[in-house]
């Protein structure tokens, strides 16, 4: 069976909420680049996060502490994750104003992002690298916009056909690696960690899906802290959905405490 070809019309559609935040954010006003980093970012962490966290940005003021918090803390986030910096400055490592987007999703904190940085630093560049090139493009939006004004203003049915250039398939130039695809996060609650071979054994031996972990890495925190997250990555991308029972994100009780797993969903 052929997959369906996607247009660029269609990243367009997609991105259509994600242009909205693009926009309002310059209007604040904030450069292109820092714009951009904040889009690129939150739309890794909807990856994760299971919800659409793009949406609750336009409700925010637009001269207002929370939507200006959320721009200084997704930029500093995004300079951490592929620009080599050894840490947030100090007022941002809590991210209070990523954290309150992401509320009902995915536990998100700066260790997270710290753990997992390689991981998000792929997931972000592709994203940079294609989605938001088409969602950033003025030149796109115009030809989108005066077709759809064509459309509507036809009194009769019409003959227009879009461009070329909105009817060509989206081609990505650059892909997160397969590894990816076969990776679920972990949390743990503070205190109560598990090793490596706590998991290991949990999913192979008490359920019986034998060998279907290539490896397990946990959090190695800072002095005085016990680990929040590890990453899972199983033999294959089947194996994962095997062992989540088909969902995206599940609880397991393993030795008494409570552990989420998430399968991470690459944005290509």
């Amino acid at each position: 069976m052929k997959s369906k070809v996607i247009r660029v019309w269609d990243v367009l559609d997609a991105g259509e909420t994600a242009c909205r935040v693009y926009e309002r954010v310059l209007a604040r006003p904030t450069s292109i680049e820092v714009a951009n980093n904040m889009i690129c970012l939150l739309l890794w962490l909807e990856t994760i996060a299971g919800v659409h966290i793009l949406e609750d940005v336009p409700a925010m003021e637009g001269s207002g502490i929370t939507l200006s918090r959320l721009v200084i803390e997704a930029d500093a986030l995004y300079n951490y994750l592929l620009h080599g910096q050894e840490a947030l400055p100090e007022p941002l490592v809590g991210i209070p104003a990523i954290k309150a987007l992401c509320n009902s999703g995915q536990p998100v904190d700066f260790r997270l992002f710290k753990f997992h940085r390689d991981l998000v630093a792929r997931g972000v560049t592709v994203i940079r690298d294609t989605i938001a090139e088409v969602i950033f493009s003025d030149h796109l939006h115009m030809m989108l916009r005066r077709f759809e004004d064509e459309v509507h203003s036809s009194t009769s049915v019409t003959t227009s056909m879009p461009t070329p250039e909105l009817i060509a398939p989206f081609v990505a130039i650059t892909r997160t690696p397969p590894e990816d695809s076969r990776t679920a996060f972990v949390a743990f609650w503070e205190g109560h960690p598990l090793s490596s071979q706590d998991i290991i054994n949990y999913f192979e031996q008490l359920l019986g899906f034998g060998r279907c972990i290539e490896r397990v890495e946990t959090e190695q925190p800072c002095a005085g802290q016990t680990p929040k997250h590890a990453v899972i990555v199983f033999s294959s991308a089947e194996l994962r959905e095997q062992v989540m029972f088909n969902e995206t994100a599940v609880y397991y009780r393993v030795n008494g405490y409570d552990m989420w797993v998430q399968a991470y969903k690459p944005p290509l």
